[in-house]
């Protein structure tokens, strides 16, 4: 098993090495416009990282939606579907400037604060909220789906709170 493992590994990692054209699926998810930066933002950018079975395996076709607001009632942004790897494309996504960092009497954020709703067949839904996306930089956002079956009567959505103050 753990050679058959190797070999699907190897095989998805050479299959990403070339360039392959776009192509459309039908059963690829109609995506909604990402704002545009104002001229008093910039953007960041975020990629979503699904796996299963303690982050051993990548889940493929897993819906991410990137979202503002509260779970019940989202502003959604943006949403993909997860490649063989497990991963989103790159969601650019507005965030204030970078220099609100450098002042020492800001009071506003000098990062955005994004959600991610991360659903997939057979597994328990994953919410992480207050995901920091800082002007410039690419944010990894890592998850981990457990499967329905093994999660017992519990079956609600997994909520990780990301939220952190960065002393900048």
């Amino acid at each position: 098993m753990i050679e058959r493992y190797k070999n699907q590994m190897l095989e998805m990692y050479n299959a990403t090495q070339k360039v392959v054209p776009a192509q459309t699926n039908e059963n690829s998810i109609p995506q909604p416009q990402t704002p545009q930066p104002t001229p008093d933002t910039t953007s960041g950018n975020l990629i979503g990282i699904v796996t299963a079975v303690r982050a051993l395996y990548p889940v493929k076709n897993a819906k991410v939606t990137v979202f503002t607001g509260e779970y019940d009632n989202l502003n959604v942004i943006d949403t993909d579907l997860t490649d063989q790897s497990g991963r989103t494309k790159t969601f650019v996504l507005p965030t204030p400037e970078k220099a609100l960092s450098l002042e020492e009497t800001n009071t506003v954020l000098p990062y955005a604060l994004y959600n991610m709703l991360i659903e997939a067949d057979g597994y328990i839904k994953n919410i992480h909220l207050n995901i920091p996306v800082f002007s410039g930089v690419t944010s990894l956002q890592q998850t981990n789906l457990l499967l329905e079956e093994t999660a017992g009567t519990d079956k609600g959505p997994q909520i990780f709170d990301e939220a952190q103050k960065y002393d900048l």
